[in-house]
């Protein structure tokens, strides 16, 4: 038995970066639409299916055959702080999604840190499944989820780290080397043992691979292909679904290589880049965006205001009167568009773009509405005093009056009133909080920590 294979298999299912892609995709999607979960959690059926047809993920499927890999990638994503629920303060409002805290920072990784990121999820996430492809029952399948797969979700990408990019190895070899170097995989069934003293029975190497191969395939058919870490190799399959592991190989890809060695390591989250000096950007005169290399971080910069056509190695965007009053609304000025895209841009904005894009914007109006704090004090001295005090400086105190404060609500539309009640008290000043009655929880609540 040879770990690299004589000749690539006849079959090959290439490598993309699909998941990052779809990642991309939703995030563009919630800047541009206005999606409302419904009280199961899940994403509103004509938003799927609006959305289904420009996501690259094959279809995970739940017990009633349903593609739930929409709500799955929003799961991952929710994990990772990329969205968060909003809730505006009228009677009979839904929560909705809205930009999280950790987007920022993830808009500015490239493929190889955006991929390790997912990476580290994968191994120890349930939520993020499999594509059943090779797995001859549902009653096997449904024994394939627990910390024992996510164990070998582990090990399979230390093994593959080995690995060198361009080679084509096999499978059957890297299972063999995974069982030589994991005896405690010995006595773990995939199905419970009924039998008496059953638990405490080991397996041979064949009886292990009979349950475990198929889990292993799954993997490489599914993630590992999707995540761009590998190609994944086979002969004609003479029935459907229907694999022989030891006709199978994979290939490591450069991207995968670079993520792999990077999981082994705590990378450090990047300082914000430079403004983009990308030549492959290429704004037309017909409004499309065209971004000829794979750069995340440019493409991140322009998901807020554009709509998505297309996402591949080379990627198309499209600038739309509807886009761009909705970045609008979410905060970005005509100004901040046109230098993104000024920056960006291989030479000149055509002078189309300029004019429409600014004409398109006049019809934007907006008036904003701010939770505040209001102090009210006794003197125009004591004022002044707070108004320069460090711990109520540093949560954006303004002054508006002779004896008048106002502290702004955070990001999260949270206030520190115990942080303020300490301050005053400091300074000898009795707090007399006038805040409403508490009202009645709304059934939405719980999407808070979700």
């Amino acid at each position: 038995m040879q770990d690299i294979l004589a000749a690539a298999p006849e079959v090959i299912v290439p490598s993309e970066t699909a998941v990052l892609y779809d990642v991309a995709t939703l995030i563009n999607a919630i800047y541009q639409i206005t999606i409302e979960p419904t009280k199961n959690r899940n994403i509103p059926k004509r938003i799927v299916k609006k959305l289904r047809p420009l996501l690259k993920g094959q279809e995970r499927l739940a017990y009633d055959d349903e593609d739930i890999y929409i709500d799955m990638l929003l799961y991952i994503m929710k994990t990772l702080k990329l969205y968060r629920y909003t809730q505006l303060p009228f009677e009979n409002v839904k929560p909705y999604l809205t930009p999280g805290p950790y987007l920022k920072e993830w808009s500015q990784l490239d493929a190889v840190e955006q991929t390790r990121v997912l990476l580290e999820i994968w191994q120890y996430n349930y939520t993020w499944t499999e594509v059943n492809r090779f797995m001859a029952d549902d009653y096997s399948w449904g024994y394939a989820y627990g910390s024992h797969t996510l164990k070998m979700r582990q090990v399979l990408l230390e093994h593959l780290s080995r690995r060198t990019a361009g080679e084509w190895y096999s499978v059957e070899y890297l299972l063999k080397e995974i069982w030589d170097e994991n005896p405690a995989f010995a006595l773990h069934k995939l199905r419970p043992t009924y039998e008496r003293g059953g638990s405490r029975k080991t397996q041979t190497y064949d009886e292990w691979l009979v349950d475990h191969a198929s889990i292993f395939l799954n993997m490489f058919f599914s993630t590992i292909v999707e995540m761009g870490i590998a190609d994944f190799g086979h002969q004609p399959m003479k029935e459907p679904n229907l694999l022989v592991f030891k006709q199978t190989g994979y290939r490591i890809t450069e991207l995968g290589q670079q993520a792999l060695t990077k999981a082994k390591t705590k990378t450090k989250v990047p300082k914000e880049r430079a403004a983009a000096t990308n030549k492959a950007v290429i704004v037309q005169p017909n409004y499309e965006i065209l971004l000829l290399e794979a750069d995340f971080p440019t493409l991140y910069k322009f998901l807020p205001f554009t709509q998505i056509k297309q996402l591949q190695m080379a990627s198309t965007l499209v600038l739309t009167q509807g886009a761009l009053l909705k970045a609008m609304q979410n905060g970005l000025s005509i100004d901040e568009i046109m230098k993104t895209l000024a920056e960006a841009n291989h030479k000149e904005l055509p002078q189309n773009i300029t004019y429409t894009l600014r004409d398109w914007a006049k019809q934007y109006k907006q008036a904003t509405v701010t939770q505040v704090v209001l102090l009210e004090l006794p003197n125009e001295e004591v004022t002044t005093s707070l108004s320069k005090n460090s711990t109520l400086m540093s949560m954006q105190v303004s002054k508006i009056g002779p004896k008048t404060l106002i502290i702004p609500f955070d990001t999260a539309s949270k206030i520190n009133y115990q942080t303020i009640r300490q301050v005053l008290q400091k300074e000898n000043i009795n707090a007399n909080f006038l805040v409403p009655e508490s009202h009645t929880s709304s059934r939405y609540d719980h999407f808070e920590d979700y």
